[in-house]
């Protein structure tokens, strides 16, 4: 056996609680290195003697199933529900030689199945002292099945535009202001309710100097390029009239140059009351070049006197553990949920917000309104965040990456069901049917620029989206072929005028969002993948059985597997389709299919 290849953590990614009665495990060996596992478990304190009175643990004995294989590792997978609450758990792995006890301690030789006092020595066994009600994620039941869309409000669509800019003009510049505003997205509720949108995720709207609004100058205003707090609460209530809930971003690892806080500052130097509110390492805080109008300009080189968001200094990072800092930003929380009645909170750079200060987030938030929503943006894995604490969910770059790689022909098939599979396998799946699931963001290369512009290869990234676990959130304009390179050129005009438009693509974002809504497979945590020359992988859940087939290439012909061989319906077109031995796939055609039984 490949001891090396083991792997559990108690009270992980490998061994969670799903609900308030039921824990999930998880157990990491060599792939086909072992030929069973048995899970031995039960509570610590329940004891009964043999007919002798000697002590015996009372326990459970149970196989555990293997769930996913990489080309490295297997992992076996149980669920068990403990009457009290309490586990202490152990695996008897068997290889063709011997049998094995693997516990929190070491991995050990089991000589004698029969010796019981040699099996049961808890002290080496792990340990999941108790599930408690209040450190399980109690994350709102509505965003598992949210569609979000994503706006960039000063491009997305301007009511009574003031902007000496032509809409659409290209190319585009930071900072360069087109006239997009909050009664603009009013008017385009219905066009958003009709697409199936039921969440909108704006980013930053509060008063700041860029077009971006990530260096925010008051938390408690939006920005009178976008409008008043009024009209951002006629937007809030028209939206919740058509069932769409509102989600803003909320910049609280640092600010922007102009917040009057770090302004007193630089005013002020070390008798500023709000020198503490930053990371302040030597004065004066200016010692970087400066333009005409005072602002910071670029600079190469300068080591700076103060922490900042990278070496942005426009964006000085909060101490989030002063008390004036604490108050401030907790204050912004509590006003927009209170006053205007927002869903969630999408976290800039969350992953450098200190852990404590995020549960305080959570805790404010949920005080207030308790279905609200607190997603994070986390480029990398974030498990350390996702204990049910502090974010509820992440932005899923976890899941774009390999989609990414893997259509831009930068991986082959095998390396992306790899990553998937080791996705699949160290995801929770508390976490994972609440994830914020995403092709491209503000912040990326626009996903059909990404597939050179086109349209046939970005709908096999909108149905990969589509039929994975989480929700599916559409970049404003994806679903119309807007393109685009990294930022500015990511963040172009919405384009409104039909004739310029790519109705189909709308047309099959529709139909993706009207079939996740119908089928409960779309929704299922795992892809089963089946051996083929192209990517084919099945769907189940609630006896809805979906079969999808993706050509990320040339035209092929496809051998099709003896298990799948049937009668299906194509859920796009409704045609019926027999499969068996072979199957010609187009260059970058897909086929989203269901099983028929007629």
């Amino acid at each position: 056996m490949n001891k090396l290849a083991l792997w559990h953590n108690a009270k992980s990614e490998y061994s969670y609680a799903y609900d308030s009665k039921t824990l999930y495990l998880t157990l990491r060996t060599a792939r086909n290195d072992i030929n069973s596992v048995k899970f031995i478990f039960g509570d610590p304190f329940s004891w009964d003697g043999d007919k002798f009175g000697k002590p015996m643990w009372k326990h459970e004995i149970v196989e555990m199933t293997k769930q996913y294989q990489t080309d490295d590792f297997d992992f076996y997978f149980i669920a068990i529900k403990p009457p009290y609450l309490r586990t202490k758990y152990a695996f008897q792995l068997e290889d063709t030689l011997q049998t094995y006890i693997y516990g929190a301690k070491r991995v050990r030789i089991l000589s004698d199945k029969n010796a019981l006092y040699e099996q049961y020595d808890l002290s080496e066994y792990y340990n999941f002292p108790y599930i408690n009600h209040e450190d399980l994620h109690h994350t709102p039941a509505w965003v598992k099945n949210t569609v979000w869309y994503q706006i960039f409000p000063d491009r997305f669509y301007s009511k009574n535009n003031n902007s000496k800019l032509k809409w659409g003009k290209l190319p585009v510049h930071n900072n360069e202001l087109y006239g997009g505003n909050l009664l603009g997205v009013v008017e385009k509720l219905p066009y958003l309710s009709e697409l199936g949108i039921t969440g909108i995720y704006f980013t930053p709207i509060f008063e700041a100097p860029t077009a971006h609004k990530y260096d925010t100058t008051n938390y408690f205003k939006i920005d009178p390029q976008f409008g008043t707090n009024e009209d951002f609460g006629i937007l809030v209530k028209k939206a919740h009239e058509l069932n769409i809930k509102v989600m803003l971003d909320g910049v609280f690892n640092h600010c922007g140059y102009d917040h009057p806080f770090f302004q007193d500052v630089i005013k002020n130097g070390e008798k500023s009351i709000y020198k503490d509110c930053f990371f302040i390492e030597n004065y004066p805080v200016i010692n970087f070049p400066l333009d005409q109008l005072g602002k910071p300009t670029h600079y190469h080189g300068i080591e700076l006197n103060l922490k900042t968001f990278a070496f942005t200094p426009y964006m000085p990072k909060w101490n989030t553990e002063n008390p004036i800092t604490e108050k401030h930003l907790l204050d912004c929380i509590r006003f927009w949920i209170e006053t205007y009645d927002i869903d969630g909170w999408r976290l800039d750079v969350a992953n450098e917000i200190s852990h404590d200060f995020l549960r305080q987030i959570k805790k404010v938030s949920r005080k207030i309104k308790k279905d609200t929503f607190i997603l994070g943006e986390n480029w990398d894995s974030s498990y350390p965040w996702l204990h049910g604490d502090q974010l509820d969910s992440v932005m899923n770059y976890d899941l774009s990456y390999p989609l990414w790689k893997y259509l831009e022909h930068k991986i082959d098939l095998s390396t992306f069901k790899n990553m998937i599979t080791m996705y699949l396998a160290t995801t929770p799946k508390n976490v994972m049917e609440n994830m914020f699931n995403l092709v491209g963001s503000h912040d990326t290369i626009r996903i059909k620029r990404r597939l050179d512009d086109d349209s046939r290869r970005v709908k096999l990234s909108y149905l990969w989206m589509f039929l994975s676990s989480g929700a599916p959130n559409i970049y404003y304009g994806d679903e119309i072929g807007l393109t685009g390179e990294h930022d500015p050129d990511n963040r172009r005009c919405m384009i409104w005028d039909q004739k310029q438009q790519d109705l189909d693509f709308m047309n099959f974002t529709q139909s993706m969002i009207r079939l996740r809504k119908q089928h409960p497979s779309f929704i299922d945590y795992d892809y089963h993948f089946l051996p083929s020359n192209i990517l084919i992988f099945e769907k189940n859940k609630e006896n809805d059985d979906i079969l999808v087939l993706i050509n990320n290439g040339n035209s092929v012909e496809v051998n099709i597997p003896d298990r799948i061989f049937g009668s299906y319906i194509n859920l796009l077109t409704l045609e019926k389709i027999i499969l068996h031995d072979k199957i010609n796939i187009e260059a970058f055609e897909f086929l989203l299919l269901q099983r028929s039984f007629d």
